[in-house]
């Protein structure tokens, strides 16, 4: 028992370790590689990023390592795309090899202290699930916030076309002006607007990085404009007023439903609430239920059956507008 308790001990400081590697070891170096990595696209020396983990080599084989298994899947856009929306300054591999070692260490000290692999397999799945559930969380909310932004973004554009700026000006107005993320992505855009890319092509990135089908219109509006001309001012004032009535709408279907978002809760909770209160009050009551064939069997069918009823009121609940 002393052995494993030593050994879940080591394996949690070297967790710790690559923790505060991810978040604090990057420094000005993450930076640098930042820059490096957007400025590759220009200069063709992809490699020259190389992430947080460049100062490590075996942690940068690995994550090279997992990036290239993830290509071959066809799951490293996915992956980027997710870490781009969130914000998070992660490589795909550094972010595949962070999660799976985590998910290891975390699944070693409970195993440990438990002395079940059954609960220590069952820890590392959940730190997986929860990693991919938190990072499409935040992702989702950076698009929330950029398409309830992206009115004021619109009549920002259009008040200062108007005031005699060019788009180009108008645009670095947007980027010094507007509140995160689109402070951030107009940025961006900006820049690879003064490198020498299209104007039409940076703004529909910012549409496809976002996964906003309203900005894809509007770069649309803008790139017809440019082709056979007109007020594009106007356009754009007519564009950010159709989107406020279009989020208007969503807010008030938002509190029709309320009440079957929060019963959808309440019954998704439940049964781990109730199973974590039994343990507690009585722990010996449910060890059949985990400990035998039929209580893994029982567990599995109330899983899927727990699944089937959250896709359900998912579907009752959510309406597009």
């Amino acid at each position: 028992m002393q052995t494993l308790i030593i050994i879940a001990a080591v394996a949690a400081a070297v967790g710790a370790f690559l923790l505060l590697v991810v978040l604090f070891g990057g420094g000005s170096r993450q930076r640098d590689a930042q820059i490096a990595g957007r400025l590759s696209a220009y200069g063709g020396q992809k490699d020259s990023a190389k992430g947080i983990f460049s100062r490590f080599a075996l942690l940068r084989r690995a994550a090279y390592k997992a990036e290239d298994v993830a290509a071959e899947r066809g799951s490293t856009q996915m992956i980027e795309a997710a870490l781009e929306q969130a914000n998070i300054p992660l490589r795909p591999g550094e972010a595949i090899i962070g999660t799976i070692g985590l998910a290891f260490l975390a699944a070693i000290v409970v195993g440990a202290v438990s002395q079940s692999i059954f609960v220590a397999i069952g820890v590392g799945i959940g730190i997986l699930v929860f990693a991919f559930f938190a990072m499409k969380a935040v992702a989702g909310r950076e698009r929330k916030k950029f398409d309830n932004q992206l009115p004021d973004t619109l009549t920002l554009t259009s008040t200062s076309l108007r005031a005699g700026y060019s788009l180009l000006q108008a645009v670095e107005a947007v980027a010094q002006e507007s509140p995160e993320p689109t402070r951030r992505e107009f940025g961006r855009a900006l820049t690879e607007i003064r490198l020498g890319r299209p104007m039409i092509d940076s703004l529909g990135d910012i549409a496809v990085r976002m996964e906003s089908q309203d900005f894809e219109w509007a770069v649309l509006a803008i790139s017809i404009q440019r082709e056979v001309g007109g007020n594009l001012a106007e356009v754009l004032q007519t564009t950010a007023e159709m989107m406020n009535q279009r989020n208007r709408l969503r807010r008030e279907m938002k509190a029709l439903t309320a009440e079957g978002r929060i019963s959808a809760i309440i019954m998704s909770i439940l049964p781990f609430f109730l199973f974590g209160l039994i343990s507690f009050v009585n722990p010996t009551y449910l060890v059949p239920l985990y400990s035998t064939p039929i209580g893994w069997g029982m567990i599995g069918f109330a899983v899927l059956l727990l699944i089937a009823g959250v896709a359900w009121m998912q579907k009752i609940i959510n309406i597009e507008v």
